[in-house]
């Protein structure tokens, strides 16, 4: 039977899709409102980094760990990875100068991280399969709610309001929604698996974590300095560089809304990442030369193209390692803190050595070994 075939969704499956919108919302709002922030303190690129780095630091955290929590707290994990992702963001917008943000920034990570752990198991617990439709979807919501937040940032900026509002108030209210209601919640796997079995990483999986990594460190490259860029680089206003940041998270919007059909029409996981990294490299090209107006539309094509990169790559990576989910899914929340920890840090850090035009060379540099990766997957086993 295809995925498709026994593919119900419930009210979980819509609360899980719902709480990964409020991570995707304010991933997207933490990038955002990074200018403003180097602006309000007077911060060198590198240390704005950090910022992002903390809330990395939370996915470390929890993808080292994550997975002894989950088995403890049971139902309750999710609901205590939404409260500390809310709570994030409330710390974050009371301010409390640079430690505090970096505090707010690592408690939003350890329960950003919790959902990333948490949401991808639960829908293909579900669902079944190897999930990537339904894993698809939750991140097309996400991409949707990650458009919003420079939209309404930007506006808040533009109306002279300030960044904080727009920051918090929205996905504040979704969580305790999603809270109140007890949609929150995963199915509880039941321990059939001995705790020794398949302890060790399949091979298969380390290689998909790797892919992970790749695909994550591009994703939020764009996401945190798509708006300086655009600001620095392209000369457009505060406000408005913001708010076209949007066409990144845009695309991928598209793109993920798209994933199911394209799934399913791709023939193989390899020849999709294929495609899409080709996408990505293609619109990064028209957002570094072209002048702004075109530039913004590369964004979008960027977005459309990395848009299916990590629901693919990690409905593939838990399928690697099916004896121990829980594990699978903490091992790639890890994957996407290494990722957020290094890959927009190494981009600041080389932006203040050198020039943010350069510096931004270092997403198409991760696509392109992620093309060579795949490219080298399926020449070697071309049905997979």
């Amino acid at each position: 039977m295809s995925e498709t075939a026994v593919l119900r969704r419930t009210s979980s499956t819509f609360g899980l899709y719902l709480a990964f919108g409020c991570l995707g919302y304010l991933l997207t709002a933490l990038g955002a409102i990074l200018p403003e922030l180097r602006a309000e303190r007077g911060l060198p690129r590198a240390e704005a980094a950090l910022y992002p780095s903390a809330f990395a630091l939370g996915l470390v955290v929890v993808g080292l760990v994550g997975h002894r929590l989950a088995e403890r707290l049971g139902r309750l994990a999710l609901p205590a990875a939404l409260a500390a992702l809310a709570g994030g963001a409330g710390i974050i917008a009371a301010g409390g100068g640079r430690v505090g943000t970096g505090i707010g920034a690592l408690v939003l990570g350890l329960g950003g991280a919790g959902l990333v752990q948490l949401v991808p198991a639960g829908l293909r617990a579900l669902h079944g399969g190897d999930g990537a439709v339904p894993i698809g979807e939750a991140n097309a919501v996400a991409s949707t709610a990650s458009v919003l937040s420079p939209l309404l940032i930007g506006a808040a900026l533009a109306a002279g309001l300030g960044w904080r509002f727009a920051f918090a108030v929205p996905p504040l209210a979704l969580a305790a929604i999603l809270l109140l209601t007890r949609r929150a919640v995963v199915p509880v796997t039941p321990a059939d698996v001995p705790p020794d079995a398949g302890s060790r990483a399949p091979r298969a999986f380390v290689s998909r974590w790797s892919d992970l990594v790749l695909a994550v460190g591009v994703e939020f490259c764009m996401v945190f300095w798509a708006a300086d860029f655009l600001r620095s680089v392209k000369g457009l206003g505060s406000g408005a560089a913001t708010t076209l940041s949007a066409a990144f998270v845009l695309g991928m919007a598209v793109g993920r809304i798209a994933s199911g059909p394209l799934v399913r029409a791709a023939g193989g996981a390899d020849r999709l990442v294929v495609a899409a990294t080709a996408v990505g490299v293609a619109g990064f090209a028209v957002l570094w030369a072209a002048p702004a107006s075109a530039a913004v539309a590369g964004l979008l094509v960027t977005g459309l193209g990395v848009a299916l990169l990590y629901p693919v790559i990690l409905a593939r990576a838990l399928a690697a390692w099916p004896a121990q989910p829980v594990r699978a899914a903490a091992r790639c929340a890890l994957a996407s803190g290494v990722a957020i920890g290094l890959a927009p840090l190494a981009l600041g850090t080389l932006a203040d050595l050198t020039t943010l035009r350069a510096a931004v060379f270092v997403a198409p540099a991760l696509l392109l070994i992620l093309l060579v990766r795949c490219g080298w997957r399926l020449r070697a086993h071309p049905a997979a």
